[in-house]
């Protein structure tokens, strides 16, 4: 067994060579996220099997995965739609990554993770296959703020408003959530950085009725919680727009930047979407006359509300 201490590698080259890895990566969540998943492999090597990640084997591999979580792998897209990724599959995903660039620049022979999935594949969490993501047209993604619309935990304007300027901004979710009210200063659009983007006129009168219905808060985010005194999180966008991608017929597991992505190749080809305005949204699919409580999210199904679902509240009535 390889003594760390007697290695000619040294920790400083392994932190160069991890960055140098790491600069391959585009997008910086990757990056942290990778890099958390390698550092927790590089501490489990040292401590249990005094080993440095240069001199890792299939079977440190298969062992590191059995000292993990094990019910991390049963996390399906159908059951966890926005944590699937909270995954051992996709943390060894990180880590077959890293040990790639070190075949490609021949420091290795070959990539301890792909043995690992060689001898044995259970063990290894081989990433489950790739679902054929569906087709977001401008139909499609029309359906889906129709359905924000209809949501009974965030529905209404508050809804039609985050999805419509998610497709019309083609932001990240949290850039969504972390708008204020000084972003709307000016009629007619928002302010993205130092520019101004104009919105839509249906977008636009999302924006006006949710302003009249926001809560009376200390707060200057432009997005809070109906019922609760408190800024929106990033995961509750990210779960409505799953449960409205659902009921619009895109399947589970459709997430704020794939729809995101998607609008922002329709406006590429110069293709719009076709947003209701507010008052025939409110027509064709009313919002919910009272909110389900927040913890009961992932047990609820459309059709319970008509059969007097237990745990649901009314709407607060904003006074005049």
């Amino acid at each position: 067994m390889a003594d760390p201490f007697r290695s000619p590698v040294t920790t400083a080259d392994l932190v160069r060579l991890v960055s140098a890895w790491l600069t391959t990566l585009a997008s910086h969540h990757t990056r942290d996220r990778y890099g958390r998943d390698l550092g927790a492999l590089a501490t489990w090597l040292y401590l249990h099997r005094q080993r440095h990640l240069l001199d890792a084997r299939a079977e440190d591999v298969l062992d590191y995965c059995r000292s993990l979580t094990g019910n991390r792998h049963d996390l399906t897209a159908e059951a966890h739609p926005v944590r699937r990724r909270n995954t051992i599959a996709t943390t060894a995903t990180a880590w077959s990554s890293f040990y790639r660039h070190c075949t490609d620049t021949g420091l290795l022979a070959d990539n301890p993770v792909q043995q690992a999935r060689a001898l044995d594949a259970v063990a290894a969490y081989v990433p489950h296959p790739r679902r054929r993501p569906p087709e977001l047209d401008a139909a499609a993604l029309r359906a889906v703020v129709v359905q924000a619309h209809r949501d009974p935990w965030l529905g209404g304007p508050l809804g039609a408003s985050m999805l419509g300027l998610l497709l019309c901004l083609h932001w990240r979710p949290e850039r969504i959530t972390a708008a204020t009210l000084r972003d709307l200063r000016r009629r007619g659009g928002i302010r993205d950085r130092a520019r101004f983007v104009p919105l839509p006129e249906p977008v636009l009168g999302y924006l006006t009725a949710w302003l009249a219905e926001r809560p009376e808060t200390d707060g200057r985010r432009l997005f809070v919680h109906p019922v609760q005194p408190r800024p929106l999180a990033v995961i509750e966008l990210a779960r409505l727009a799953a449960r409205s991608a659902q009921r619009a017929g895109l399947g589970p597991g459709t997430t704020p930047s794939r729809l995101a992505h998607a609008a922002g190749a329709l406006a590429a080809e110069g293709t719009g979407i076709s947003f209701p305005s507010w008052e025939e949204l409110r027509e064709i699919a009313p919002a919910p006359r009272q909110l389900a409580l927040p913890d009961d999210a992932d047990g609820y199904h459309p059709d319970w509300q008509e059969y007097g679902q237990q745990a649901l509240i009314p709407l607060p009535t904003k006074e005049s």
